[in-house]
């Protein structure tokens, strides 16, 4: 079974990505909290790449707030990952861009989307 959470070395590699700024806004966060793309429940803790980088943002405490409150919004904009998904394949629009955020602290532009049925 995958640890609990976030290890302090993925905490600062992700930390270092973000620039200590907020994933979904961009702003400055005095509260930054590290959020699961793909949660952690419904059998997510099993998975090994469950606490690395590319399934971690570093969000303001009011953006993951707003993460959670409006899910189905969060699922469309990839700061959230449905069980099944690899974090390091769904793009996330993070600070105004479509990225795919990778395990060694990087990230790389890519095309909005296409959305699916159903």
């Amino acid at each position: 079974m995958a640890a609990k959470g976030f290890t302090p070395a993925v905490k600062a590699i992700v930390y270092e990505r973000a620039g200590g700024l907020c994933e979904r806004c961009g702003n400055h966060h005095t509260d930054v909290q590290y959020h699961h793309r793909r949660p952690r429940g419904s059998g997510g803790s099993r998975r090994a790449d469950t606490n690395l980088p590319a399934n971690c943002l570093l969000l303001g405490a009011s953006c993951h707030h707003a993460t959670e409150m409006g899910r189905t919004t969060a699922y469309e904009f990839g700061w959230l990952v449905r069980q099944g998904h690899n974090p390091s394949e769904v793009p996330v629009f993070r600070r105004g861009a479509w990225v795919l955020l990778d395990n060694d602290g990087g990230f790389e532009r890519v095309p909005a989307p296409t959305q699916e049925a159903g």
